[in-house]
């Protein structure tokens, strides 16, 4: 792996890690970043249950005159809940951060 794509990942992890949308709905335990799949696994004990939960979030990169932004237009989870309501939310939304 080279240093770029290195430095990429860690910047990827660190903004699951530090994002207050996920945040709001539980405590994020880890992040497994597979960049050749662009998509991270986060693993998050959501608020009220006592096992942690399974969320994949498929992202992509775009370029823009202020730099480049990390998009996410798609999470997956072995839950079925979680699905339905992340395929609702994600048809007419999008989470875009700077990285």
């Amino acid at each position: 792996m080279s240093f770029l794509s290195n430095a990429r990942d860690k910047a990827i992890e660190f903004f699951f890690q530090r994002n207050d949308f996920i945040k709001q709905f539980g405590e994020i335990q880890n992040v497994d970043i597979d960049s050749q799949e662009n998509q991270a696994n986060i693993t998050i004990l959501l608020h009220g249950e006592t096992e942690p939960t399974l969320l994949c979030a498929h992202y992509c990169f775009e370029d823009t005159d202020e730099g480049t932004l990390i998009v996410i237009n798609k999470v997956d989870s072995p839950r079925e809940m979680i699905n339905e309501i992340a395929a609702w939310w994600f048809k007419s939304h999008s989470i875009k951060k700077a990285l």
